[in-house]
């Protein structure tokens, strides 16, 4: 009787500490150095969302995002919560998230790359009128899925989507293996970023300002700019892929710097574990943080909410913001 007392006493703290960890948030900051980088370029990353504030209409949040003082916002996905179970957005929630993009294209160039979240919420019947409410909020906002665009001189972003039967609960089964045809969307969404890049042109930075993409051929059209011949390996490309389970496809693809979110940070931060995540895997390795191969990185954000398994034990929320640095020869 005493030992099942300790346990549920044990339990009943864990379960506060939880509550309040998962209502600090912490500021992340990520040096990327790479010869590709021209000049330094600094952008915050916001994932996994999953409806939650911090302060009233994410007041926390926002001050800590304008005191990064970014260049611009990249949006990982899983903004809302779409419940799996059912066909129909009535119990879907959105209403926070919506606030936070009105909030943040206001002030910043946005991208948005979608989660299973969104991939769920936009194949439903709409009874609610959430459905519709979350694309209206995305107008203003660059959906990256997909394609490709220059954010600034020689810094190249893409999206990787994935449909929703990549995101099936796994428990002990093997992940689904990627088809061809996602592959061939990922490969068509950076291969602008393998033929000429612009580098010098008289309205080049007006137009990287308003997120316009400069296409190869807009530049042979325009005799005004000034163009140069540039291997891929003048272009430094980063990509959003929400489940870090397919990073290694991506990776192949020539990609600089892979974003990812999804895993939560793996709900208790057991060190290079993660003890659970979203899809039900368990003890995945490396579940957050950024991690270096060769000249490539990838990065697993511990998230901002949680769903599902609502529980963060040293595990804190995460709000990354990143550098962009040259490397002096």
């Amino acid at each position: 009787m005493l030992i099942v007392l300790t346990f549920c006493v044990i339990g009943f703290l864990c379960l506060i500490y939880s509550h309040w960890e998962r209502n600090q948030l912490k500021t992340e900051q990520y040096l990327i150095f790479s010869k590709k980088i021209k000049k330094k370029f600094r952008f915050v990353f916001l994932t996994d969302l999953h409806e939650k504030e911090f302060g009233v209409d994410n007041a926390v949040l926002l001050k800590k995002i304008r005191s990064l003082k970014p260049n611009c916002i990249l949006v990982g996905g899983d903004f809302p919560i779409s419940h799996s179970s059912e066909e129909t957005d009535i119990r879907d929630e959105v209403e926070k998230g919506i606030a936070l993009l009105q909030k943040l294209k206001e002030e910043y160039k946005v991208y948005y790359s979608f989660g299973n979240h969104e991939e769920k919420l936009f194949t439903k019947k709409e009874l609610k009128g959430r459905k519709t409410a979350f694309r209206n909020a995305l107008e203003g906002v660059t959906l990256i899925d997909g394609k490709g665009i220059f954010m600034d001189e020689g810094i190249y972003l893409s999206g990787f989507p994935l449909d929703i039967s990549y995101y099936r609960p796994l428990y002990f089964k093997e992940k689904k293996p990627l088809e061809e045809e996602i592959r061939e969307k990922w490969k068509s969404a950076i291969a602008d970023s393998k033929g000429k890049a612009v580098q010098e042109s008289s309205d080049f930075e007006a137009k990287i300002k308003q997120g316009i993409y400069i296409s190869e051929e807009e530049n042979r059209r325009d005799s005004s700019k000034k163009v140069k011949e540039e291997k891929n390996t003048g272009v430094f490309c980063i990509a959003m892929l929400h489940s870090p389970f397919y990073r290694e496809e991506a990776l192949s693809l020539g990609v600089d710097l892979l974003l990812s979110g999804h895993f939560h940070g793996g709900a208790v931060g057991i060190p290079f574990i993660a003890l659970m995540t979203p899809q039900f895997r368990f003890f995945v390795g490396k579940p957050r943080g950024l991690f270096k191969r060769g000249e490539k990185y990838f990065f697993i954000s511990r998230g901002l909410g949680t769903h599902t398994i609502n529980v963060r034990i040293h595990n804190f929320p995460e709000l990354s913001c990143f550098d962009l640095c040259p490397v002096k020869e």
